[in-house]
């Protein structure tokens, strides 16, 4: 069966990427699939200098979950057409070597999906996923086909308090765990 670990890169309690990580990992593991959050994503991780060998604790919990999952969802939020600095600064916290693990090792032969809720009509979100996927494929991870997008047109807050169009969320979660 497998372990996913889902990484939110909102920044705010009330983000829709955080609100979105939250309901896929209800559904998940409402399917009986073994589910890790991870959020706050700017706090208590330093950004990675050159000389970074001493990993954060935060890295160190998602590190250690990591190796056990064999799936990721990455929650992003989009700006400026990109994806979040303290998202990258993560996963690059995460590539680096340690104990038996070199480089990019911990994200071989894992699969990863993007996520993205905006608070605009996404104009600029293929070019975030784009840019964010092409990254993750550096890093050795397995991109899904395409990522799911929450505007303003597809609205996550109306979708939770209404029940509509979560089917649509729902095939794509069932679509990537399927892939």
């Amino acid at each position: 069966m497998s372990k996913i670990l889902l990484l939110s890169g909102g920044s705010t309690e009330s983000s829709g990427n955080k609100k979105a990580a939250q309901y896929a990992m209800s559904y998940l593991q409402g399917k009986k699939i073994e589910t890790h959050l991870f959020d706050n994503l700017y706090t208590d991780i330093p950004f990675i200098l050159e000389s970074g060998i001493i990993q954060p604790d935060k890295i160190i919990e998602i590190r250690d979950v990591l190796i056990d999952c064999d799936q990721i969802i990455i929650f992003s939020p989009v700006f400026n057409g990109g994806y979040a600095s303290h998202l990258k600064n993560t996963l690059d916290w995460l590539s680096l070597a340690f104990d038996e693990y070199k480089y990019n090792d911990l994200f071989k032969n894992k699969k990863a999906a993007i996520v993205s809720a905006v608070l605009g009509k996404g104009s600029n979100s293929y070019d975030a996923y784009s840019s964010l996927s092409g990254q993750l494929e550096n890093y050795g991870l397995r991109v899904f086909k395409d990522f799911y997008l929450f505007s303003s047109e597809n609205n996550l807050d109306k979708q939770l308090v209404e029940s509509t169009q979560l089917e649509e969320f729902n095939i794509f979660l069932d679509e990537y765990l399927a892939s």
